[in-house]
C-alpha cells in the first residue's frame, strides 16, 4: 500500500470516530433538551446510576472534566432537586452525591427514549459486534501508546 493510502486510511478512521461521537452527541442534547437538562446534566446522571454514592473528584474523572467545572454542574443539579450531596459517614471531609426521585425519573426516561432510538443495533449480527469492539479495543491501544509517546 502506498504511502498516501494509509495516510487516507488514516483520514477515514479519524473521520469514522468524529461523524459516530458527533452523531451520538447530537442524540444526547435532542434527549436532554426534551427532559429539559444539560447534555453534561444528562451524563451526570447516567454516572450516578453506574456509580452510585461517589465524590465529585471520582465523578469528575468519569466524565472528564476538572473538579470545579464538575463540583459547578453538580451546585446546579442540587439546586434544581436532581442529585443530593450527603457528608460521608466515614470521612466527614468528603461528599457522597445521590440522584433524587425527580434525577431518577428523569434518569429513566432517558434511558428508554436511548433504547428506543438504539434498538436497530440489536439487529447487528453478533459476531459484527464483538469484531466491532475488538477493533475498537485494538484503535485505543494504538491511539493510547501514540498518546504516551514524549515529544520530541
Amino acid at each position: 500500500m502506498m504511502l498516501e493510502d494509509k495516510e487516507q486510511q488514516i483520514d477515514d478512521i479519524m473521520t469514522s470516530f468524529r461523524r459516530i461521537n458527533h452523531t451520538f452527541h447530537q442524540l444526547m442534547a435532542r434527549d436532554a433538551e426534551h427532559l429539559e437538562i444539560t447534555p453534561t446534566q444528562l451524563m451526570v446522571l447516567r454516572k450516578l446510576s453506574m456509580h452510585p454514592d461517589i465524590g465529585i473528584t471520582e465523578l469528575a474523572e468519569l466524565l472528564h472534566l476538572g473538579n470545579s467545572a464538575a463540583s459547578g454542574v453538580v451546585d446546579r443539579m442540587v439546586k434544581a432537586g436532581l442529585i443530593t450531596r450527603q457528608r460521608s459517614e466515614s470521612d466527614k471531609r468528603i461528599f457522597n452525591l445521590a440522584m433524587t426521585d425527580k434525577g431518577r425519573e428523569i434518569r429513566e426516561r432517558s434511558r428508554q427514549a436511548l433504547k428506543e432510538r438504539l434498538q436497530p443495533l440489536k439487529m447487528m449480527p453478533a459476531e459484527d459486534a464483538a469484531e466491532l469492539l475488538r477493533l475498537h479495543g485494538e484503535i485505543m491501544k494504538i491511539m493510547e501508546q501514540g498518546r504516551d509517546l514524549k515529544k520530541l
